[in-house]
């Protein structure tokens, strides 16, 4: 399917630029669905001239992140010793993120997606981390205010950004250029309808497209079923 187009987040887009030029790092929360990963994944092409955005899914051990993080970091580096089957330990894989010699020039923004729970292991992952990098925490909505504030705390952070939901003109938006780009006519009424319904949630919004592309599928491929019957 085509990449749904980005739409909205101004705000967001220029308060983390603004963070990052004060050599700052950010915790930015939300429910999910809010598309706080889009954001970044979007600031990351945006702004891939300044920083070097990498990703790590703290979902994963901090042993599998540093490991997530040094594959971002040295790719050649990383396919080689795939490829010979070497298993570097965590120690050293540790070492070699937080003093290295990268293969990009910029200086680097650690993404942390999926900060769910906070045990002791994560945290010093997260210390050592800010030592060497800025970092942007992508923080799950449910976990607890004083476990954000530890985070805020430990990566020496602004009180954590959480995303609104997109206007209704942004939604509206959203979906008039959909359905420019995949034919599916949309006429203004319709526009604003889908809009009020998913109330500017982007997960429902990608949903909403998702599913005409689907229904559109359906229709085709009944209508090639009919024809080769005749």
């Amino acid at each position: 399917m085509i990449a749904p187009p980005f739409v909205g987040r101004q705000r967001e887009l220029g308060y983390l630029r603004r963070e990052l030029l004060a050599g700052r790092s950010i915790v930015l929360t939300g429910p999910f669905g809010i598309g706080r990963t889009s954001l970044l994944r979007h600031a990351a092409d945006e702004m891939g001239r300044e920083w070097t955005f990498v990703f790590a899914d703290l979902e994963k051990s901090p042993g599998e992140a540093w490991r997530e993080l040094f594959a971002a970091l040295f790719p050649r580096v990383w396919e080689r010793q795939r490829r010979r089957g070497e298993v570097k330990s965590v120690q050293w894989t540790r070492y070699r993120v937080l003093h290295r010699r990268s293969e990009s020039r910029r200086p680097h923004v650690v993404v942390l997606d999926n900060v769910a729970r906070l045990s002791a292991p994560r945290l010093d992952f997260v210390r050592r981390l800010r030592e060497a990098f800025q970092v942007v925490a992508i923080v799950e909505d449910f976990l607890p205010e004083d476990a954000k504030a530890v985070l805020c705390a430990a990566l020496w952070a602004r009180p954590p950004l959480r995303l609104p939901h997109l206007s209704q003109a942004v939604t509206e938006a959203y979906f008039e250029e959909c359905s420019l780009r995949h034919g599916f006519g949309w006429g203004r009424g319709e526009i604003e309808g889908l809009a009020q319904a998913v109330g500017g949630f982007p997960l429902g919004m990608r949903e909403a497209v998702e599913s005409q592309l689907r229904r559109r599928k359906a229709r085709a491929s009944g209508g090639a079923r009919l024809a080769r019957g005749l």
